[in-house]
């Protein structure tokens, strides 16, 4: 569910401090932030789950929207609300203040879906982008489309089993105008993938990334960009006559129905992500490394923390490239060994054993650059 609603900000965090049993017995609330969003909520996984897919959020914005745009001076507050504390219909709610607040409530339950979470993130960052970037205004230019592409994309990479056909997620014939969806606001209830398959609509057009952004940052703003839409995609097919771009979308949508998408990521992505799965220097424990990590295993916020990004590399190792698939199952057996408390002896095997599958796999990446280098024949 969306919603428009809300002067004081904190205000959820402050009844369910006041209200929670949990916290009436001296339990703290657990939190968990980065520079965009504070996560809080009952249960220190969940809470930490959800800050790393914020992260993940940011990190696909940052690829369409400035980083500097996305620098708020104040954080966006997500609360995971267990069902007798929710005072909302549906799955979530998004409120902002006039001084600039954006707050995001969650119906923390089993039947809130990973997809829902994503969407919901999303849009409380591009709302809270909006604002800042536009002002009070910004609320009333938001269109639909870029909450739904992002949350949309960042779903499909954390499912990539669920991408392999675009058409599973496609809802004919309610295919809207090109017009008709980029009108749409916010906070119009629409829960059907058009604004994701606009991006793979521009994405398969050979549209750059940093034109798609442009395209992305001006809809936000509130200007109509179909015009600079339709020209960029008639310069790319100069001999077209009487291009129409609803034409243009119909024949992506035909595309879509005909082909499967490649959820595999490349050598580069994949390292680049295992690292940073095995890095704990951006969290609260970064003093260790990975074999200090045994020593600290009776932490009750670490365990959390190894806990949710064993979580997240299940879920996503299906999409690793071979060249890192061992490196990655690797490490999965090294974080179990530490959630299940092995003998010392068996963590540290497991660790030789995943520092040598990356070894192994930055070799295979090495090689396969230089053999698809320009200058090899």
């Amino acid at each position: 569910m969306v919603s428009v609603a809300g002067q004081v900000f904190f205000f959820g965090l402050l009844v369910l401090v006041a209200v929670s049993p949990t916290a009436a017995t001296g339990s703290p609330l657990r939190t968990a932030s980065n520079p965009q969003f504070e996560v809080v909520g009952l249960h220190g996984r969940s809470v930490t789950q959800v800050e790393a897919l914020s992260r993940h959020i940011v990190r696909m914005a940052e690829r369409y929207l400035d980083r500097s745009g996305l620098q708020f001076p104040q954080r966006i507050l997500v609360s995971l609300k267990p069902t007798e504390f929710v005072d909302f219909e549906g799955d979530y709610i998004v409120r902002f203040s006039e001084r600039g607040f954006v707050n995001l409530d969650l119906h923390w339950r089993e039947s809130l879906s990973l997809l829902t979470t994503c969407r919901a993130l999303t849009e409380a960052l591009l709302l809270r982008y909006s604002i800042f970037n536009h002002g009070q205004a910004g609320p009333q230019f938001l269109p639909e489309w870029p909450a739904t592409a992002i949350g949309t994309k960042v779903y499909f990479q954390l499912r990539p089993a669920k991408s392999n056909r675009v058409a599973d997620w496609l809802e004919l014939p309610a295919t809207p105008t090109v017009a008709s969806l980029l009108q749409r606001k916010w906070s119009d209830s629409n829960a059907d993938f058009n604004g994701y398959a606009f991006l793979l609509a521009m994405e398969r057009s050979n549209m750059p990334t940093t034109r798609i952004g442009r395209l992305m940052k001006a809809s936000i703003g509130g200007e109509n960009v179909a015009s600079e839409l339709a020209t960029f995609l008639q310069l790319r097919d100069p001999l077209a006559e009487d291009f129409v771009l609803d034409d243009w979308w119909v024949a992506s949508w035909e595309h879509f129905l005909a082909s499967p998408t490649e959820p595999m990521e490349t050598m580069q992505a994949s390292r680049e992500w295992i690292e940073a799965l095995a890095d704990l220097s951006n969290t609260d424990f970064a003093h260790l490394n990975l074999s200090q990590l045994w020593n600290e295993r009776d932490d009750e916020a670490l365990r959390e923390l190894i806990e949710a990004r064993y979580e997240i590399l299940k879920v996503r190792i299906s999409r690793v490239n071979p060249a890192y698939f061992n490196a990655a199952r690797s490490l999965g057996a090294l974080f179990e060994s530490y959630l299940s408390g092995e003998r010392r002896h068996r963590y540290i095997f497991r660790l030789s054993v995943f520092l040598g599958d990356m070894e192994d796999g930055r070799a295979l990446e090495a090689t396969v650059s230089e053999a698809l280098s320009p200058g090899r024949r």
